[in-house]
């Protein structure tokens, strides 16, 4: 599967994303500007994240519109406060959210199941460089790459990963409205951001790696609000010392919060503002206080496709419309957006 998301193979991916993204999505933009309402931004941007899951393989699957809502009511009703945690496993939100997840999955099931036939009956035929599904299928067959898994292992195996890459799109979504509200507060960063995106055509790939100042916006958003604000990792030891503390235990789980490190004086100079201009040729983080994709062995496959589907997603917006200061709300995010020829 990590083939799929390396940084080498972003260049067919934006093949496939581009053109949808210009067709398709900009249209149903544009119907909704027509109309003069306020627009939603989660929401709306959740749909056009999830509709680039129909590029990958996952066509037959769920309406985008569908993808978007299930996942938004999946992600209401996890607990986010530790001290509601005992409460939440009794509540009605626990129920519905495993009836939500369990209706999510059947749907996934079938589309799942009938590919792997497919594959399974023309062991020959190559799978297409962007049939995601196709990969994700391929790499669960066999866990040692020689003693294959039962077929209902690999289709719930996969199944559990596409559930992932749908709540994997959210994170987006959430990361492209953090960093408009936090440009929303800076005015001149705003502008000097939108005008590259105005000024450079994006035709190929290499196209947006021109985009230097929008990425530095986007990695300094990335620090200033991830959409992960916390994790945890299990870690086997007998007896090991951690700075004053001493583990002596077979194991123990470690809880981290990316927003604390990513906002630590130590590392950071004014970790409050929000400063692009911090992310210079040549700088490199101190390890482990910068981890919006975590870091490691551990680290997130998708980063290259998702710096790529924000980057792509911001280029084609400003190049179709405009907003101001005034139109953006706080809670919840909304935008007056006006459609330009």
């Amino acid at each position: 599967m990590s083939q799929f998301f390396a940084k080498n193979n972003m260049s067919e991916l934006f093949k496939v994303c581009k053109p949808h993204m210009e067709g398709r999505d900009l249209l149903r933009w544009k119907e909704l500007i027509k109309k003069g309402n306020t627009i939603e931004l989660h929401d709306q941007l959740s749909i056009t994240f999830s509709s680039y899951l129909h590029c990958l393989g996952l066509e037959k699957f769920l309406t985008a519109d569908d993808i978007a809502d299930r996942t938004a009511n999946i992600l209401e009703a996890i607990p986010k406060p530790l001290f509601q945690r005992f409460s939440y496993l009794i509540s009605s939100d626990k129920t519905r959210m495993f009836k939500l997840i369990k209706q999510m999955r059947s749907d996934a099931q079938q589309v799942i199941l009938e590919r792997y036939e497919e594959i399974s009956n023309n062991p020959d035929e190559p799978i297409p460089k962007m049939d995601m599904l196709g990969y994700l299928i391929e790499a669960n067959k066999s866990n040692d790459g020689k003693e294959l898994n039962e077929p209902e292992f690999v289709v719930e195996s996969v199944v559990d990963d596409v559930i992932t890459v749908c709540l994997v799109m959210d994170n987006m979504v959430k990361q492209v409205c953090a960093l408009l509200m936090f440009l929303n507060d800076v005015p001149e960063i705003q502008e000097k951001m939108f005008a590259e995106l105005r000024a450079q055509p994006i035709n190929q790939m290499e196209d947006l790696n021109k985009l230097k100042y929008t990425e530095k916006c986007i990695l300094e958003s990335l620090r200033m609000g991830p959409a992960l604000l916390r994790g945890t990792r299990n870690y086997k030891c007998k007896k090991k010392r951690f700075g004053p503390y001493i583990i002596n235990t077979g194991s123990v789980r470690i809880h981290f919060s990316e927003y604390v490190m990513q906002h630590n004086p130590q590392w950071w100079s004014n970790p409050k503002k929000f400063d692009p201009e911090r992310w210079q040729p040549g700088f490199v983080p101190q390890a482990f206080s910068y981890m919006p994709f975590y870091t490691g062995a551990r680290g997130c496959l998708g980063k290259h496709m998702a710096m790529m589907l924000m980057k792509l997603t911001l280029s084609v917006w400003r190049k179709t419309s405009r907003w101001n200061k005034s139109s953006m709300s706080r809670s919840p995010l909304s935008l007056t957006r006006t459609w330009q020829s």
